[in-house]
Order: C-alpha cells, then structure tokens, then sequence
C-alpha cells in the first residue's frame, strides 16, 4: 500500500471517529449524559467541553489508524504500539479540557478500534471504506479480540500492591468487574450483538438519527456492564438503569411522539441519582463508527 493511500485511508478512518464521537455528544436529550440542552450529572462539562476534545482528538485518531495500517508485526505488537499513542492522545484531551476527562474511556475504546480497523485493511483491496459489509465488521473485531487478549489479566495483576488504585481498579479488586477493558478482551460483545444489530434493523425504517441514536442507546444501557454507573451508584444503579432501559424499550416508547420528553423525564431521575451511563454512551460511539463504515447511518 503506498503511502497516499495510507494518509488517505487513516484520514477517513479519523473522520468517521471524529464523527462517532460528535454524534454521541448532539445526541439530545440522554440520561445523566452531557448533551445539547444541559450536562446531566455533569458539574464539570457540558457540550462545548466535548466539542473542543472532540476536535483535538482527530489528530490521535488518525496516528490509531496509521499504526493499524503500518504494522508489520501481530496483533499483540499493534496493542503495544498503540497503547503508547493512547498516552500522547490523553495528553491532547486534557490539554484541551483544562484537565477534564471527557473521552478518556472513548480514547481507550475507540483507539483500539479505529487501529483493528487499519490493521484489516491493509492487507484487504479496499480503496473506499464506506461499503463495508457485516462480516467485514466482524473481521475487525476479531482482530480487536486477538489484540487484546489477556487484557483483563494484564492490567489488573498485582493491585493489592498498588498504593493508588483507578476507579476501574478499585472495582475489579472488590467486586472483580472488569468493565470496558472485558468487554474489548471480548471484542465488543454488546456493540455487535445488541447495538449493531439494532441500528441495521432500524436503518431500514426511515426513522431520523435523533431517534434510532436514542433507541439504540437504550438497547445497550439494557445490556451493557457498565462501570461509570457502578462507580457513581454501586450495583444497586446498575440494575436500576437496566431496568428502566428495559422497561423503555419494552413499552415501545421510541416509536411515540413524545419520546423526547419521557426521556427527559428520566434524564432528572438520573441526575437526582447522581447517574452517568458514560460507558453506555462510549459503546454508542464505537457502534455509530461501524455505523458508517457499513454505511446504515
């Protein structure tokens, strides 16, 4: 593959990334999430906080998909190499925020991604990246799978010595839940089983992206372990979310008018509770970036 191709490959590849990101945060309304209208159970961003990291970040997006697309060694070699870019792209966030963590779970997650992804193109005939099909999705995320194998083992090993732990740590060590990092060691379980699937469905329906976004969101809060939500509240939030997630789609309540208001009517609940389903909402993004890339949004 020649270099044009490259920085052009890794250029789209950043923008769809970009776009995954942006489109989460105009999302509007979500519960407890920052969006348009108001920060949710936010003190310290609102909308403007994810534009400004959400534009700083291209730069490590694109940095993600080069790696993927100029690797010569496996899988594991790729990890490596991208963990280091992580870093580097954290520094740009926070730069950006003033110090507030807005996309350090997404950097994480979508990192990951947007590198699985060039690491299958390289080596596939594919000049145009906005025809991928089902199975060329599956191909990535199996990559992500090999890449991160032993994820869980790795970060998480001799934390009783640590003097400082991470939420994620502090969660794994007391209740042994793993969070996103499971979830990527997996391969995105949730995102191609549940939201995936759920988008292509409703692809299909005519239906704006204000409200396929809203109901897919919905499909993974229902589902989906998520470790902003156990930090903030314990198990007991969790569950809480799960069941009103559940209880939005079981009464169809997307497909009525007013949607929008019963889901503002839950975003003051979450924000009495004290609830963020960030990690909801980072699924949300990876799956808007397979989204487009499969050309369903």
């Amino acid at each position: 593959m020649n270099r044009k191709l490259i920085d052009e490959l890794s250029f789209r590849l950043a923008e769809y990334a970009q776009k995954s990101i942006l489109y989460e945060a105009v999302l509007t309304p979500k519960p407890g999430l920052v969006d348009a209208i108001d920060s949710g159970a936010h003190k310290d961003m609102n909308i403007y906080t994810f534009i400004d990291s959400s534009a700083n970040l291209f730069k490590g997006f694109y940095l993600y998909a080069k790696a993927g697309l100029t690797c010569k060694h496996d899988e594991k070699e790729l990890f490596k190499r991208i963990r280091n870019i992580g870093i580097i792209v954290e520094k740009y966030m926070f730069k950006a925020t003033n110090n507030i963590n807005t996309h350090k779970g997404i950097n994480f997650s979508l990192g990951i991604v947007i590198a699985a992804a060039g690491y299958y193109l390289k080596d596939m005939d594919k000049e145009h990246i906005d025809n991928f099909k089902a199975d060329d999705t599956l191909q990535i995320l199996k990559i992500v799978e090999m890449m991160a194998e032993g994820l869980v083992e790795n970060d998480f090993k001799d934390l009783h010595k640590k003097t400082k732990l991470t939420n994620g740590e502090r969660i794994f060590l007391e209740k042994g839940f793993s969070g996103i990092r499971g979830e990527v060691e997996s391969g995105f379980p949730t995102v191609y089983n549940v939201s995936l699937q759920r988008i292509r469905f409703l692809s299909n329906n005519n239906m704006s992206k204000d409200r396929i976004l809203s109901d897919v969101l919905f499909h993974i809060m229902s589902v989906s372990m998520d470790s902003n939500v156990v930090n903030r509240g314990g198990f007991e939030a969790l569950e809480f979310v799960q069941k009103q997630s559940r209880k939005f789609i079981d009464d169809k309540i997307i497909y009525q008018e007013n949607y929008k208001e019963k889901i503002q009517e839950l975003n003051s609940v979450f924000i009495d509770k004290n609830i963020s389903p960030g990690g909801a909402a980072d699924l949300l993004s990876v799956t808007i970036f397979f989204a487009l890339l499969e050309s369903v949004l």
